[in-house]
């Protein structure tokens, strides 16, 4: 499965090490003792993590993972420091086994075009499908080479397939949509990688708490009583993080409540409303309560600020949300390019690449490419 669409290393190399190297690993520890334990004791150990993925599954929808963020993550210093790692450190390397549709901006060379006027318009498409064109010599993600009226495109040095220049023009993101399905060699390996993520993740976090909890016991009671005692403190534990993430989601809304909850003394109900704006297309400016929300707020606030302000039709929104660009949050400095970039006011273009030329982060640069080519400017060369 993992080379169904042509041989990858690294992603072969995953299975053919790791999953053996733990499982035998694993098998080893196994002791007599263990063996011989009741078994009653043994589904002890074992029963806290279904039952725990469970009673979470009971929380998953779509909203789960930005409720996370919001809830778990943005309200402590810990969380905050978590999320500023994940955006730092783990976005960049993701770049390096997504589909070349899914990346920002991708790399190409035309060569071999006799018709002097084919060229200038091969490299348009290219360009308004985020495809820059570099020299011949230049090492590229595609090469596109001319042959007779057909055009040759290449990956790898090799031929990932040949079409029509007329079907070209006519369909550019059809058909490099189907040259990043041809050449992508890690489908397999991100969904794979999703869900190791999705359940390997919430496990390790468990095992990791019963060891702090087991060692310490162990000292004081014994073995058996201490992995007891632990397995026990652990399903605790999720079931109250659990009860304090779900009683801490924003709640679904009326519309008629929304001025009431934008005024409300929780976040939870602020977040709420600023939610069902955005979700409706609503203008947050009809709301007396807007101005009192622009102020200093916690960061999940200021998040789904900036998302409502995406819809409004007053003129002088747009200077708030450029100021949001200074946002010391990087999620809302995200958030607020999504938005200028569907208010679609092409005077925020300067303002845009004046504020990236200054950024470290490669999240808050790929926000800042989207917003500025809904706004219609266009990658050359030099710029």
């Amino acid at each position: 499965m993992v080379n169904s669409n042509g041989f990858g290393l690294i992603p072969t190399l995953y299975f053919v090490i790791i999953a053996p190297v733990i499982f035998a690993l694993t098998a080893l520890r196994e002791s007599r003792q263990l063996k011989t334990e009741n078994r009653f004791r043994r589904w002890i150990h074992i029963a806290p993590l279904p039952l725990l993925a469970v009673l979470w599954f009971t929380q998953f929808d779509n909203a789960m993972f930005l409720d996370l963020r919001d809830n778990l993550l943005l309200s402590n210093d810990y969380g905050r420091k978590f999320s500023n790692f994940y955006y730092t450190y783990t976005l960049y390397p993701a770049e390096v086994f997504k589909a070349q549709s899914q990346k920002t901006i991708k790399t190409a060379s035309i060569e071999n075009v006799q018709s002097r006027s084919l060229k200038p318009q091969i490299s348009r498409e290219l360009l308004a499908n985020d495809y820059l064109p570099l020299s011949e010599t230049a090492q590229v993600d595609l090469v596109i080479r001319q042959n007779k009226d057909q055009l040759v495109f290449q990956a790898d040095d090799r031929q990932v397939f040949q079409t029509p220049t007329r079907q070209f023009l006519n369909d550019a993101p059809g058909v490099l949509r189907r040259f990043s399905e041809a050449c992508d060699r890690h489908a397999i390996f991100r969904q794979l990688t999703f869900l190791s993520l999705l359940i390997g993740f919430p496990i390790t976090l468990y095992l990791i708490a019963h060891a702090a909890l087991y060692y310490p016991g162990y000292l004081v009671m014994g073995r058996r009583p201490a992995a007891l005692t632990a397995s026990i403190l652990c399903f605790l534990i999720g079931c109250l993080v659990l009860f304090y993430f779900q009683s801490n989601r924003s709640r679904s809304i009326d519309s008629r409540n929304i001025a009431e909850s934008l005024a409300s003394e929780y976040w939870q109900a602020r977040v709420a409303a600023l939610k069902l704006i955005a979700q409706k297309k609503l203008d947050i400016a009809d709301y007396k309560s807007y101005p009192v929300i622009k102020g200093d707020r916690l960061s999940q606030e200021r998040y789904w600020l900036v998302e409502a302000l995406a819809y409004s039709r007053q003129p002088e929104n747009m200077a708030v949300l450029l100021e949001y660009l200074k946002d010391p949050n990087l999620n809302v400095r995200a958030t607020a390019l999504y938005s200028i970039g569907r208010l679609g006011n092409p005077r925020a273009i300067q303002p845009i690449l004046s504020s990236v030329a200054n950024s470290q982060s490669w999240y808050e640069q790929m926000y800042a490419y989207k917003a500025l080519r809904s706004l219609g400017w266009k990658q050359t060369k030099s710029h």
